[in-house]
């Protein structure tokens, strides 16, 4: 299960950091958000990585709980138009509903109008009286200090190792190699590597009646937004939820 984890939360980042603008996406329906005088607010999901002393990534359960519940307690603090959340026993009956929400990161617009809405999503919103449910999902990392100066020691330990072939090079009088080896050092390490955190955000608008994804809404990349912060994830929050209000 956290290999799974692991795997789903890499995946939602590339895809969110690869993205050069919001991605949306409106069903047929054409739902105009604010036009809902309540959602069902589903339990939100976050999936938190946390990068160890050698800059490795490690999915990491507590840290991904305690991000989820400062996305819940956000917005229930807000006057936006959702019920008080509703529980969904993610790590018991309600897994396949977890697992359903962590590949909302790794989805394709194009193809959202034929993904299927778990049936334990659809009878909650049924069973809170809503139509229109509202699901959240982040992900994010964290990253050590210790991990953040393992990457500069190798980083120097790489432009050491460039400044000695580029010396040799230099005594030999060969430009095309001295080039070709500061060109490849210099690009080795990669400044993200040294990045402290990172975060993204996702909402699904699901209709309970036509059991069907209506809206779509993941706005640009959060770089250095740190997902257990308030102030930062309040930020997030606001930009993503704007059109309900």
């Amino acid at each position: 299960m956290k290999k799974l984890n692991l795997f789903l939360c890499v995946a939602a980042l590339l895809t969110g950091m690869v993205a050069c603008g919001p991605i949306t996406y409106s069903s047929p329906q054409n739902l105009v958000l604010k036009s809902v005088d309540e959602y069902a607010f589903i339990e939100p999901v976050a999936d938190i990585l946390y990068y160890d002393q050698r800059n490795r990534p490690v999915y990491d359960a507590d840290l991904s709980d305690e991000a989820a519940d400062l996305v819940e307690s956000i917005i229930t603090s807000q006057r936006y138009p959702f019920s008080d959340p509703i529980y969904m026993d993610y790590y018991g009956d309600g897994r396949s509903a977890r697992k359903w929400i962590q590949n909302l990161g790794d989805v394709s617009t194009s193809r959202l109008d034929r993904v299927r809405v778990p049936n334990d999503i659809l009878d909650a919103i049924d069973r809170s009286g809503h139509r229109y449910g509202v699901v959240i999902y982040t992900s994010g990392y964290i990253r050590s200090r210790e991990a953040i100066r393992y990457e500069e020691r190798q980083e120097a330990i790489g432009d050491a190792i460039s400044a000695v072939i580029d010396a040799l090079a230099s005594k030999k009088n060969k430009d095309d190699d001295k080039k070709k080896s500061s060109s490849s050092s210099s690009t080795y390490h990669s400044s993200a590597n040294k990045t402290p955190y990172d975060s993204n955000l996702y909402c699904v608008v699901i209709d309970s009646e036509s059991d069907e994804i209506v809206h779509y809404i993941h706005p640009v990349p959060f770089l250095e937004k740190d997902p257990l912060n308030g102030s930062d994830v309040e930020t997030m929050i606001t930009r993503l939820l704007k059109d309900f209000y």
